[in-house]
C-alpha cells in the first residue's frame, strides 16, 4: 500500500506491523528518515496531530515542511475558480517531497491527492476517518491488557470520523465494540452493515443502542469525544441538547468493569462529554493516547516512506537480533 486514508484498506497484520515498528522505533531510535521531507498541509486546526507527528518524524532524522492549504487546494473564491488544479499541484509536490501528511474537510480530497502523487498520502483527519488516531488508541489498548487479550470497548457520542475508525480497528482486531448515541446522530444502515460484516470476517462483535447505560454494561474501556466537532459551531445548542444523557459520568462508569479505563481523543469539553473526576481518574488514558499519537506516526511514517529499512529492521526483530 502507498498510502494511508482508512482503517479499512488494512488488513490487521499489516496495522499491527505499524505499532510492532512504531514501538521499536520509540525504544531505539533509528533515523529511518534522514534527507526526507514531509509536507504537512491542515485545512483544520491541530495540537496531537501536527506536534505530535513533527516530533516523531523530527526523531527519525526527517524534515517536515508546511503549506498553506490555499497554495494547495482549490477554493471558489479564486477569480479562475482555483488558483491551480490540485493534480497540478500534487504532482510538483512529488518531485520535491516524500510523502504529504493532510487534514481536510472532505475525504474526496485525500483521495484525489493519493490517486495522482508518486508519494505516500497520510490522512491526518478528514471528515469521515481518523485512521492515526485509531493506531494510536489501539496501541494504548494493547499497552494496557496486552496484544491478545479481547477487549469490551463502548464509544458513547456522535456517529463522526473518529467513532468509525475506532470501531474498524477493534472489529479487525476481534474486539467486542459497542456504541451508543441519540438516533438523529446514528450510524447509517449501511454503516451498521458494514460493520456487521467485519464482525462477520475478523470475529469481534458489533453492539449498539441508544441507551448509553446499556452500550457501557461491563465494558472494560469507555470512550468518548467532544459531541460538537470541528465545523458544527452553528448547530452546537441542537446537538448539546440531543446528548445531554450522554455524558461520561461515574453513575455511567460505575455500570462498566470495575477497573474500566477511560478514553479521549482529545481536546475535551469538559463537563459537557466528560466530568473532571473521569478525565483525571487513575483509570483515564487519555495522556497515554496523546503520547501514543507520536508513537505510532514513527511506524507509519518510516514504513510508507522507508520500507527497504523497515523490513530489514521487521527482519532483524524476526530473528530476535
Amino acid at each position: 500500500m502507498k498510502d494511508l486514508l482508512t482503517i479499512g484498506e488494512y488488513e490487521p497484520e499489516q496495522l499491527q506491523s505499524f505499532i510492532n515498528i512504531s514501538e521499536s522505533l520509540q525504544n531505539t531510535p533509528q533515523l529511518l528518515l534522514a534527507q526526507k521531507n514531509i509536507l504537512f498541509v491542515f485545512e483544520k486546526p491541530s495540537l496531537r496531530t501536527k506536534i505530535g507527528t513533527e516530533a516523531a518524524i523530527t526523531h527519525l532524522g526527517g524534515n517536515v515542511m508546511h503549506a498553506d492549504p490555499k497554495t494547495v487546494f482549490e477554493y471558489e473564491e479564486d477569480p479562475f475558480g482555483c488558483r491551480e488544479s490540485l493534480t497540478d499541484t500534487v504532482k510538483n509536490i512529488s518531485q520535491w517531497c516524500d510523502a504529504i501528511f493532510s487534514r481536510v474537510y472532505k475525504h474526496e480530497t485525500l483521495k484525489e491527492m493519493a490517486e495522482n502523487a508518486d508519494i505516500p498520502v497520510i490522512n491526518a483527519l478528514c471528515n469521515l476517518h481518523h485512521p492515526m488516531q485509531a493506531l494510536a488508541d489501539l496501541y494504548t489498548i494493547q499497552q494496557e491488557f496486552g496484544k491478545e487479550e479481547k477487549v469490551s470497548i463502548a464509544f458513547i457520542g456522535d456517529a463522526n470520523n473518529v467513532s468509525f475508525s475506532l470501531i474498524e480497528i477493534g472489529l479487525k482486531f476481534g474486539h467486542d465494540m459497542r456504541f451508543s448515541a441519540p438516533v438523529d446522530f446514528y450510524w447509517s444502515e449501511e454503516q451498521i452493515q458494514y460493520f456487521k460484516l467485519l464482525e462477520v470476517e475478523y470475529g469481534g462483535s458489533f453492539f449498539h443502542s441508544e441507551d448509553p447505560f446499556e452500550a457501557v454494561k461491563g465494558s472494560q474501556v469507555i470512550y468518548t469525544d467532544a459531541f460538537v466537532s470541528m465545523g458544527e459551531e452553528d448547530i452546537l445548542e441542537e446537538k448539546l441538547a440531543h446528548f445531554k444523557n450522554y455524558q461520561v459520568n461515574r453513575k455511567l462508569m460505575n455500570m462498566a468493569d470495575t477497573n474500566a479505563r477511560f478514553m479521549h481523543c482529545l481536546p475535551a469539553h469538559r463537563g459537557i462529554e466528560v466530568t473532571d473526576e473521569v478525565i483525571d481518574h487513575a483509570n483515564s488514558l487519555v495522556l497515554n493516547q496523546s503520547k501514543n499519537r507520536m508513537v505510532v506516526s514513527k511506524g507509519v511514517f518510516a514504513s510508507l516512506i522507508n520500507k527497504p529499512a523497515v523490513t530489514e529492521l521487521e527482519l532483524y526483530q524476526y530473528n530476535g537480533i
